[in-house]
């Protein structure tokens, strides 16, 4: 390596490094500063909203208080009922009544469209006041609990022995707390179960208003979960995280988190109505932040990689100089063979007459190259030449087939006629362009008149059936792809002593490409052994000539690529199917 070259590397490979480092160092000292400022103003907030949080607690358990202890509702809930119909529209009224009056009372809930509705136990006799057909759900604030029996908060309060759940009502949009219902009035027996659930719920839109939630960045936002760890609420800038992402959260503490493809800087905490408090907050968003405070710096690197290049390209310019008038002495040259050796004379700086001197004996090599292709292409010239002159006695067989034909019809031998006919199709299918693309009707004609030479040889019944799929005429195919399989089902699928076979072809589109596939009512044979010999793998079978089940194989690959293939699999006990894969290849 030359000083000079030595030197430009040197002084801009150092430049680059300076100042990579300085840009690295500023960025992880800008995401961590940040990193720790929305740490703090997490907990700072989160801590605010479990204070308001044990606000609207201390109501809603002041709420179920005054239900418990209400003296009026459990004498209510004691009577009997049937006696006297007047009584007990009474008895309903009133227990709306007394549902109503202590929820007015609390005017943080009523304010906010916080609701309280009560399920009552359906062995209770009052519970039968308050079926579906006398209750209008709008109106009553008291239930039966035959009408909830089969929901799942239902069955999770009358369970539980805290007698408490939180879950999201997504039909109506509304966060909702289940309380099992005791009340010291009652005059029958003490229920385990309680009386009754009572359901508070709350419309998520109103959410706001209690808890202090304002995004600290463009995307942050608050998680509410239930005592399970499911999802109850989620605001707004959260939207696309799924529900039911797991969270990693354990403890008071900031954490980082991998939710939905994305990573998140959380926080949370627990508040006594039993729900859990997370904040989140995007890397993305914090990324975005350290990128705009980082604005100035990169402007000012840029500067200096500006004038980093300027200083290199001066120092570096007696170099490439030499260079560049190598490069348009190349640019010229059209004709390797008209290139003179005195045009690329060894001068200028040592590498640049080392250039030189290999570019001369590479024009050497290249010249040489160019007669061996030359001389190559003369022969292959001359070998399509005798190709095209061998042509002559197939062709000239083919009008003998014709002629024949001709006589036997003249002298009324219509069965030597259709039969001299068949073999001259297969004759002049086979000598024109044995390797060009055909449509799959093409193909299926060519096998049509295969089989009906062979039927009258050996006058075995054997048909072919196209079952339904794509249509034949939009498949294109190479030719001698389809034959080979039929003739390997006619051959090895029957003996002579068998009264004939049904050969099945069907072609269906598959993503990108067709399958088709080849069956038959034959003897069958092994699958397995049929792929590990196109595997190219040592198997006991018995090989014949023409185009073999190889050479099918072989002429997809190099026709449609490494993706198309021949494979057999076995079906309804031994017999064989071979389908036929070529992907890129769909309907014409």
């Amino acid at each position: 390596m030359s000083i000079t070259k030595r030197t430009f590397l040197s002084i801009g490979g150092l430049f680059c490094l300076v100042l990579l480092a300085l840009n690295a160092a500023t960025y992880l000292l800008f995401r961590q500063s940040i990193t720790r400022q929305l740490i703090t103003s997490q907990e700072a907030v989160t801590e605010a909203n479990v204070q308001l949080s044990h606000v609207f607690t201390q109501t809603t358990d002041k709420l179920i208080y005054q239900y418990t202890s209400d003296t009026e509702l459990g004498e209510l809930l004691s009577r009997p009922v049937g006696r006297d119909e007047l009584e007990d529209l009474n008895t309903k009224s009133l227990l709306n009544s007394r549902m109503t009056y202590h929820l007015n009372a609390e005017n943080l809930l009523t304010n906010n469209g916080f609701r309280m509705e009560l399920y009552l136990d359906p062995a209770l006799p009052v519970s039968g006041l308050f079926t579906p057909e006398n209750t209008i759900p709008n109106v009553s604030r008291v239930f039966s609990g035959d009408t909830v029996a089969d929901t799942e908060w239902y069955r999770t309060v009358r369970g539980s022995t805290q007698g408490r759940y939180v879950f999201l009502d997504e039909t109506r949009q509304r966060l909702c707390f289940a309380f099992k219902l005791q009340n010291s009035a009652y005059a029958g027996a003490h229920r385990k179960e309680g009386l009754g659930v009572l359901l508070g719920s709350l419309p998520l839109d109103r959410l706001p208003n209690l808890l202090s939630i304002f995004p600290l960045t463009e995307h942050s936002g608050f998680l509410l979960l239930n005592r399970q760890g499911r999802q109850v609420f989620c605001s707004e800038n959260l939207d696309e995280l799924p529900m039911d992402a797991p969270l990693p959260l354990s403890g008071e503490t900031s954490t980082r988190l991998d939710l939905g493809g994305q990573r998140f800087l959380g926080t949370a905490a627990n508040l006594e109505s039993g729900l859990r408090l997370v904040f989140l907050t995007p890397y993305s968003d914090i990324t975005g932040q350290v990128w705009g405070m980082m604005s100035p710096y990169l402007l000012c690197s840029a500067v200096f990689l500006a004038l980093g290049v300027l200083v290199a390209l001066g120092l570096s310019a007696q170099v490439s100089r030499p260079v560049v008038q190598f490069t348009r002495k190349l640019e010229a040259i059209r004709d390797t063979r008209s290139v003179r050796p005195e045009t690329f004379a060894p001068q200028g700086p040592r590498e640049i007459r080392q250039l030189n001197r290999s570019f001369g004996e590479l024009i050497g090599r290249v010249n040489a190259l160019i007669e061996e292709v030359t001389r190559k292409e003369d022969q292959r010239r001359e070998s399509e030449l005798r190709a095209l002159q061998a042509q002559i006695n197939p062709h000239f067989m083919l009008n003998a087939m014709n002629a024949v034909n001709y006589m036997a019809l003249a002298r009324g031998e219509d069965d030597i006629a259709a039969t001299v006919d068949s073999i001259a199709s297969l004759m002049r299918y086979s000598i024109t362009e044995p390797d060009r693309l055909v449509t799959m009707s093409t193909e299926l004609d060519n096998i049509r008149e295969y089989i009906a030479v062979y039927v009258l040889r050996f006058r075995q019944d054997i048909r072919l059936e196209v079952l339904p799929g794509l249509d034949p005429a939009q498949v294109v195919i190479p030719k001698f792809t389809l034959q080979p399989l039929v003739e390997n089902s006619i051959r090895h699928g029957i003996t002579r002593q068998d009264p004939g076979i049904v050969i099945r072809i069907r072609a269906v589109e598959t993503g990108g490409g067709v399958c088709i596939e080849v069956t038959d009512t034959g003897r069958g044979a092994d699958a397995a052994l049929l792929n590990d010999y196109l595997d190219y793998r040592q198997v006991d079978l018995k090989v014949t000539h023409g185009f073999g089940i190889r050479n099918v194989n072989e002429r997809l690959q190099l026709r449609f690529g490494p993706g198309s293939h021949l494979r057999y699999a076995n079906y309804e006990g031994g017999r064989l199917l071979a389908r036929l894969t070529l992907p890129g290849s769909g309907p014409a």
